[in-house]
């Protein structure tokens, strides 16, 4: 049997679910950027958010690899999107997609180089408290995915 099959498949799947989130987002038209519904987030703070959050998941991981038991804390994504220097709501999405794409890419190549048995490396969150490698790769494959629909809606219409 193979060896290190968990983070092959945990790394697989990040992967894909960076290129489905990518993919939704190459449909968007100037148009679509800034359609939502009431009180929901627009495409735009969409992808200035999960570029910024996968900013914080490289550090994350870079952390977790190098320093097991580091403390990690907490990040408020109001506070990122109701920032006006951040500018979630004007904001040209250019780079946050090239952040985005290179934080995921780097990301995807530590990854390739974990083990198995680096996936029970953890560090203490301010919020979740002991946290796994392993959950840390569960929690950033799941967020992109988890705003997908958010995009594809606005295309939709």
């Amino acid at each position: 049997m193979s060896t290190d099959t968990r983070i092959k498949e945990l790394t697989t799947t990040y992967i894909a679910a960076t290129e489905a989130f990518l993919s939704a987002v190459s449909q968007l038209k100037a148009e679509d950027l800034d359609t939502a519904p009431a009180g929901e987030w627009t495409p735009r703070m969409v992808v200035h958010h999960l570029a910024h959050a996968d900013a914080y998941c490289l550090t994350r991981l870079i952390q977790v690899l190098s320093e097991p038991g580091t403390e990690i804390r907490s990040f408020s994504e109001d506070a990122l999107a109701s920032s006006e220097v951040l500018s979630y709501r004007t904001a040209p999405i250019e780079s946050a997609v090239a952040l985005f794409t290179a934080t995921r890419a780097e990301a995807a190549r530590l990854l390739q180089s974990a083990t198995d048995s680096d996936l029970s490396r953890s560090a203490m969150h301010s919020e979740y408290g002991e946290i796994t490698l392993e959950r840390m790769i569960d929690l950033f494959t799941s967020h992109p995915v988890g705003h997908i629909q958010q995009i594809l809606d606005a295309v939709k219409n």
